[in-house]
């Protein structure tokens, strides 16, 4: 319960600082650019991510996920602090604590993946982290309410501060949790470097773990049509209030897919699930372009809800059920960074001629493409019916 408590926080909490820290620094310059400039601070840290995994699998779990929340809360409660003391923060200062706070998120990210297994048996793992994706996405949803209303009816600080305070409160009580000790990986010590690479060579074992990268790459790719191109094609129609209800909408489909991932928990057929999931994100993108109003655009936006949370919670319970608990760390970096690239490289490769093309035409190819890998990911699942033993094969891999 407490470890639910965190994951809602840590969710409620991101996405109140984030809305509270773009309109601090959209206050104190008015200019757009300079959020920008914050937001890639933030996100900059991401490329590190594999090594933070490989240092997240050497040490007990419980220090990076402590030191994350309590270095966050004291940035935030610094930043916040000094905004209400002064009125104004120089912006080197803001940037800086949103590169330091990046660099904590790229250690709490692997290791709370990895966590979950150490506190649940394994059958029920699909139960488990459909209750944390549907926490998630409850949170995340209230900490934008919240965070709109706190900026609105007080200030960008207070809302900072108030989210910093949360961060060190669950810092806190995560000293409550037992991690069982993990049985980490013995013999030479190896560079980072080389346990990254230990993992990539894990990965390559099995040709499903090599494939889900591609397909959290996938997703993250598929938002990037939608985030830019779907407010100009509700221009003229359903307009700004029409996007927001998507959004909502979007929001309650993966609240009752998490939901229902969690009833069924042990019985959910992970490989299949994937498959559908992916099916529905291609069929959803190219129902965007038919159905663009109210209210028929609010099923389109529940489905691709429901789409998203039916591909990440039996991904990350693959990812959790295969690999070794000793490389859980670094393999989770992997599949974060991964995803985390396709968005900004979706983005930067459609922004040239994102206005020369019908919006129709972006959202049939990411449809298409996607639903050519719901039959790529099939064949791969199918061809790989019995699932490899990573655990005995860990113990060549460092020769190899």
């Amino acid at each position: 319960m407490i470890w639910l408590l965190g994951t809602a926080q840590s969710q409620l909490g991101s996405a109140l600082a984030g809305i509270a820290l773009s309109f601090l620094v959209l206050h104190q310059t008015g200019l757009a650019g300079q959020m920008a400039l914050t937001l890639a601070c933030a996100l900059v840290p991401n490329v590190l991510m594999p090594l933070a995994g490989a240092l997240v699998d050497r040490v007990n779990l419980k220090v990076p996920l402590i030191g994350a929340d309590l270095t966050r809360g004291l940035l935030q409660l610094t930043v916040g602090g000094l905004a209400l003391t002064w009125g104004e923060v120089p912006l080197w200062l803001v940037n800086g604590a949103a590169v330091l706070t990046g660099l904590a998120g790229i250690f709490a990210g692997p290791a709370s993946s990895a966590a979950v297994p150490a506190l649940v048996p394994e059958k029920e793992l699909a139960r488990a982290n459909g209750l944390i994706g549907g926490v998630s996405q409850g949170a995340g949803l209230l900490g934008v309410l919240a965070g709109g209303y706190l900026v609105t009816a007080f200030s960008p600080a207070l809302a900072i501060v108030l989210d910093g305070v949360s961060f060190v409160v669950m810092g806190t009580l995560l000293l409550l949790v037992n991690l069982p000790p993990r049985e980490l990986k013995t013999g030479a010590p190896e560079s980072l470097l080389g346990s990254v690479l230990s993992g990539l060579r894990l990965m390559r074992r099995s040709r499903v773990l090599m494939f889900l990268p591609f397909i959290a790459l996938l997703l993250n790719a598929s938002l990037a049509p939608v985030q830019v191109l779907l407010p100009k094609l509700l221009l003229g129609g359903a307009g700004a209030q029409g996007y927001g209800q998507y959004l909502a909408a979007e929001g309650a489909g993966m609240l009752a897919a998490s939901a229902l991932l969690a009833l069924i928990g042990s019985r959910l057929p992970l490989r299949r699930t994937v498959t559908l999931g992916l099916a529905l994100l291609g069929g959803s993108l190219f129902l965007l372009v038919q159905f663009a109003a109210p209210p028929a655009l609010l099923g389109v936006g529940a489905l691709m809800g429901v789409a998203f949370a039916s591909v990440n919670t039996p991904i990350i319970t693959l990812m959790q059920q295969m690999v070794p608990a000793a490389f859980l760390g670094r393999t989770f970096s992997v599949l974060m960074t991964v995803a985390t690239l396709g968005m900004p490289v979706t983005l930067l490769a459609i922004s040239p001629v994102v206005d020369r093309y019908p919006a129709s035409l972006f959202f049939t190819v990411a449809g298409s493409v996607t639903l050519l890998m719901a039959l790529a990911w099939a064949w791969v699942a199918l061809s790989e019916r019995e699932t490899p033993d990573l655990n005995a094969e860990t113990q060549t891999i460092g020769a190899s």
